[in-house]
């Protein structure tokens, strides 16, 4: 399973995740795929992150959550997971937290 935590602070929100999906077999699994592709799109086109992966555990660190262009990458991101965890509660799990 996927477990996938997003913790929004005053300035800065940061996601959390870990472990697979196991919905298929290795190259087919869906939901993993999608995962992935949806985490590194957000990755990719935000800027002022601070990612880290170490052992099974991948961090990523967004401190300029005040642009415009973040806000909608963040936003976009937290709809999509959530979707992905109503579809597929079996294999991702979402916990959102504000401090």
């Amino acid at each position: 399973m996927i477990q996938v935590k997003l913790t929004k602070e005053k300035n800065k929100t940061t996601i959390t995740a870990r472990g697979h999906a196991q919905y298929s077999v290795k190259g087919s699994d869906i939901v993993c795929a999608s995962f992935s592709t949806l985490l590194t799109h957000t990755v990719n086109n935000c800027t002022d992150v601070a990612v880290k992966d170490e052992r099974g555990l991948f961090t990523a660190k967004f401190e300029d959550v005040n642009s415009i262009g973040n806000q909608t990458m963040l936003k976009a991101f937290e709809n999509t997971v959530n979707q992905l965890a109503e579809q597929y509660g079996k294999y991702i799990t979402v916990e959102e937290v504000s401090l």
